[in-house]
């Protein structure tokens, strides 16, 4: 079924669509962002997270696995927070 009528529900299908298609063909993993990201925590500057550590605040990354691990921490919208780089 292809939403035509609503144009929200369009974006939606078409977001859903596009993500369902770079997760078959290998470019991402399901439920992940594609692209450099960077993360800021201004509270606690020094911050580790198994494994990754922010120097003076900052984490910069490409690598899915790690934006992951930051995005599923508990932390992670209220003392970290991100946004996508462009290159």
């Amino acid at each position: 079924m292809v939403p035509y009528k609503d144009p929200e529900t369009r974006r939606r299908y078409d977001r859903e669509y596009k993500r369902r298609l770079r997760a078959q063909q290998g470019l991402i993993k399901p439920g992940q962002t594609p692209g450099r990201k960077a993360y800021i925590c201004l509270k606690f500057p020094h911050l580790r997270l198994s494994g990754l550590v922010f120097r003076d605040g900052w984490f910069v990354t490409d690598n899915p696995e790690q934006q992951a691990r930051i995005e599923q921490d508990q932390a992670y919208g209220k003392q970290i927070f991100s946004w996508r780089v462009e290159p």
